[in-house]
């Protein structure tokens, strides 16, 4: 069960500064003023709020292009690994296993601004977090978000040459701004903003999640299959419906008997946003047999189907589809699984980003039936389907064990 703490989220700079300035603005989406330049002319007085007024157009101009023709979201990199098991305080008796990696990338807030990191960053989530914060969830594991925030730091301090009218020339300015960036913690889900028209409508938390810790415990150290990446958002105008956990694991091979009871039971998927109930047709789940085992070879049929328990509610965020024929797949047949997205559709009439890029939906982790045989390898991390573009089909497929195989 999540906090319901509304602490402040804490946070740290790549400079080593504290703090996050992770809040929300007042005025909407990149709120832009009356957009007003210098005009030059021979003889003009011009003074430093004269130049930063016209740095202000230049960055506000670039900003408002960023957030109307491109969105905002993550644009490149910027994955969470869980670090090496070490101390993050080295000598303490209760030591911080909770170490992860954010590793480079690029990023546009929903104010315009852009975000870039250019190195590995190690962060200890633990110090991110408030004293009360980290009582709590000691008491109870719930999730923590990690989020990136755009900051900015004054640099180059230097004495100033003259006095700003009347007033004593001060002892200190500072000649120039850093744009860098913060990394933070919290136990409050980041505001995703509008749900459907985000040119004109509200800003949401202006923070961009880089992804969400499970059952977090500042006691124990972290497990990679606490990170869940699905709640990121990528560069986009609009968030894009997509598949992050399924009741079966891609490409495995699973017992007879487990492969016909998942298909009585049902195939499950959850999505990151609710999708339309009434686009969820005969047609949209397809399921195709392959005979491949010993015997007859080389046959496809379809297997019929249809959605289990839908609600009567307009939108869903999960649905089930289940067989509803007899026949059952034999030992070493194949199951082909196909979800066409195009005709999945949210409540702001938006397709189903569906490509199951690189099979690497999830598994759930309460998914019923185990495999006796795991698929390929591979070295990526989970993640969501699609691949940023609206619609796409989700593909699928698991096989059945021969005769006899049990590991």
């Amino acid at each position: 069960m999540a906090s319901q703490t509304t602490a402040r989220p804490q946070g740290t700079d790549e400079h080593g500064g504290r703090g996050c300035g992770c809040g929300r603005p007042g005025e909407g989406c990149g709120a832009v003023g009356e957009l007003t330049r210098l005009r030059y002319f021979h003889g003009q007085p011009l003074g430093a709020l004269d130049l930063r007024r016209e740095q202000a157009y230049h960055l506000d101009k670039d900003r408002l292009r960023n957030r109307l023709l491109h969105g905002w979201g993550i644009v490149c990199g910027l994955e969470v690994a869980v670090a090496e098991k070490r101390s993050c305080r080295p000598g303490a008796a209760d030591a911080e296993l909770t170490g992860v990696t954010v590793l480079p990338g690029a990023a546009i807030d929903c104010e315009g601004r852009e975000i870039l990191v250019r190195r590995p960053r190690p962060v200890c989530v633990a110090r991110l977090l408030g004293e009360a914060e980290l009582e709590g969830l000691r008491r109870e594991p719930a999730t923590v978000y990690l989020t990136l925030c755009y900051h900015e730091l004054h640099a180059d301090p230097m004495r100033p040459m003259l006095a700003h009218g009347c007033d004593p020339a001060p002892d200190c300015e500072y000649g120039r701004v850093v744009e860098t960036y913060r990394i933070c913690a919290t136990t409050t889900a980041p505001d995703r903003g509008p749900e459907c028209e985000p040119c004109c409508g509200a800003c949401g938390d202006p923070c961009l999640e880089l992804g969400a810790i499970r059952d977090f415990d500042p006691s124990k150290p972290l497990r990679p299959e606490q990170l869940d990446l699905g709640g990121r958002r990528r560069l986009a105008l609009h968030p894009f419906a997509a598949v992050t956990e399924i009741n079966w694991v891609h490409g495995a091979t699973y017992s007879r008997d487990d492969v016909n009871a998942l298909l009585d039971d049902g195939l499950e998927f959850r999505l990151s946003r609710p999708v339309r109930v009434a686009t969820l047709r005969p047609g949209v789940v397809e399921l195709t047999g392959v005979d491949a085992g010993g015997g007859r070879s080389g046959n496809i049929y379809a297997i019929q189907g249809e959605f289990v328990g839908l609600p009567t509610d307009e939108l869903v965020d999960r649905f089930v589809f289940r067989r509803t024929t007899a026949e059952t797949l034999q030992y070493g047949d194949r199951l082909l699984i196909t979800l066409r997205g195009d005709f999945v559709l949210d409540e702001c009439c938006r397709a189903l980003d569906g490509n199951h890029v690189g099979g690497a939906v999830p598994a759930s982790a309460a998914a019923t039936y185990r495999p006796v045989g795991s698929p390929y390898g591979s070295d990526c991390p989970p993640r969501p389907s699609g691949n940023g573009v609206e619609g796409g089909d989700f593909v699928s497929w698991i096989s059945v064990a021969d005769r006899g195989d049990r590991t």
